[in-house]
């Protein structure tokens, strides 16, 4: 009996483990930028570059920013240890504060917790010069 009780909870936790990890991981050089000071009316062109550190392909669904914010992203499957980059233009002219920005990345991946595609948030800060 012990040893089939242990043998259960042997298997078990290989399961887990396994279940665990096919998550997608990116993980990337900088999650948040400093981009200094800025004139009102200046663009700044800059880019966030990941690695896929899990064991599955990474899909981007949707990358979405402010209407200051231009994006562009792998259409494509990043697959395991490869690198992607999301390629920034930010637009000051309408700006009137030095906000953060948030850049958040919609994938096609589900989060094995909860089933719900998963959610990447970055960000970049700047100190508008009028």
């Amino acid at each position: 009996m012990k040893y089939l009780l242990i043998t259960t909870v042997l298997i078990l936790s290989n399961c887990l483990l396994s279940a665990q990890g096919n998550v997608p991981a990116m993980q990337f050089e900088a999650e948040t930028l400093d981009l200094g000071p800025i004139k009102k009316g200046e663009k700044r062109t800059f880019s966030y570059t990941f690695t896929n550190v899990g064991t599955e392909n990474i899909e981007i669904d949707l990358v979405s920013g402010c209407e200051c914010t231009t994006l562009d992203w792998p259409r494509l499957p990043i697959k395991p240890g490869e690198k992607g980059t999301i390629d920034v233009i930010f637009d000051s002219t309408e700006k009137e504060d030095s906000d953060p920005v948030d850049i958040d990345i919609y994938l096609k991946n589900l989060d094995p917790k909860t089933g719900h595609p998963m959610l990447k948030i970055l960000d970049y800060s700047f100190q508008l010069e009028l």
